[in-house]
């Protein structure tokens, strides 16, 4: 049986990729990690009883009550814990731009990356894509839109262009005038997908399809012009691909992350799952995008293959979703202090981890200042 190390696993595509492996009995979980959620992942440890766990919070009870799994603490147990676990395959879950220096090394001691991270693709670009090159490494994309891709193109030729859905988040609905007083918790009700507080801000924003369109960009090879974006509402139609004799196809299902986690992890079989999809009960309907209601999508557009400036829309990103979660800027104040950070950012692209994250850091700096403009306002 192969190896699986899960990182992230208290997360919510971490919890998820659990639950697939315990139902399929498909795969040996032998290293978990986490942050600081000591009191879920003492309940994971017992049921997978891993060989390896790495937790950012230092427990010693928990080596007291596992005597036979090895623990690994602080910033540095995740890299040890892959360098000591060796796994075929490495889920990537946990989020923001510390998952790509987990990712560089997933690229050294394992066999396949499943990655459900955007931001390493999207912050380490080419250096990421030439260390999986390099090493050998499958990489096969987690996320339910380039999953979607990454199997219509499957031992397929090369599509005109491609397409990702988005679901429009919690303000799909808003006129933009209404966006201006939005709260936190109205922004975190989404209409269709249950996720962790940043994506599902980003998904109203709609910087988590621009991020999308920068890491197709990568993992497909094709230029942003050529990644097109539709609404789609009840996220049944997940992505599709259009070849030049116009014909269309498209890769729909039930809006379940279990699915891509499942395929990333079998590939190339199928898993039976416990989801239906009726066909009869769904619309298959897609919409334009508003990119005016929307501008991050359109910034993530133009940016798309600048790679300092890709750094800095995810760094700022992270910064002013943080803010806003913190009540010390409103809904709106997002786009600008993202635009504003790319605008001061004149660097030129990065060539190893420590240059992205000498970028990564200089656009945090500035996006704290950018947020302070904007609270004083």
């Amino acid at each position: 049986m192969k190896t699986l190390v899960v990182i992230g696993s208290t997360g919510s595509i971490g919890r998820q990729t659990l639950e697939v492996v315990k139902a399929q009995e498909c795969l040996l979980v032998i290293g978990i990690s986490c942050g600081h959620n000591i009191e879920l992942v003492t309940q994971q440890v017992d049921i997978h009883r891993p060989r390896f766990v790495a937790s950012l919070r230092k427990d010693p009870s928990l080596q007291v009550c596992f005597p036979r799994t090895r623990f690994f603490w602080g910033s540095k147990g995740i890299e040890e814990l892959l360098d000591a676990a060796r796994p075929d395959l490495v889920m990537i879950s946990v989020p923001g731009v510390a998952g790509l220096r987990y990712s560089l090394i997933a690229t050294e001691v394992s066999g396949r990356i499943c990655l459900a991270n955007k931001e390493t693709l999207v912050c380490g670009g080419r250096v990421f894509l030439d260390a999986v090159q390099k090493n050998g490494v499958e990489l096969i994309p987690v996320d339910s839109e380039h999953s979607a891709v990454f199997q219509l193109l499957e031992g397929d030729v090369k599509p005109r262009e491609i397409f990702i859905t988005a679901s429009g988040g919690a303000v799909r609905d808003l006129k933009k005038a209404e966006l201006q007083e939005i709260t936190a918790a109205q922004v975190l009700k989404h209409p269709v997908w249950s996720m962790g507080e940043k994506v599902t801000i980003d998904s109203a924003t709609m910087v988590n399809k621009g991020l999308e369109v920068i890491e197709a960009h990568y993992l497909f090879g094709l230029p942003q012009e050529r990644i097109l974006t539709f609404m789609c509402r009840n996220s049944v139609i997940h992505g599709g691909v259009i070849y030049e004799d116009g014909t269309v196809k498209l890769h729909a299902g039930v809006p379940d992350m279990k699915i891509p986690i499942s395929y990333s992890l079998n590939h190339p079989e199928r898993r039976p799952m416990d989801t239906e999809f009726d066909l009869t009960s769904e619309s298959l309907l897609l919409e334009d995008i508003d990119e005016d209601k929307y501008p991050a999508l359109s910034l993530a557009r133009e940016i798309t293959g600048h790679h300092a400036r890709q750094i800095a829309y995810n760094a700022a990103d992270e910064i002013s979703v943080e803010a806003f979660l913190a009540g010390r800027i409103r809904f709106v104040r997002i786009f600008g202090i993202i635009s504003s950070t790319i605008q001061r950012i004149d660097l030129d692209a990065p060539t190893s981890y420590n240059e992205i994250m000498e970028i990564d850091r200089t656009a945090r700096i500035i996006a704290e200042e950018e947020v302070l403009r904007c609270s004083s306002l």
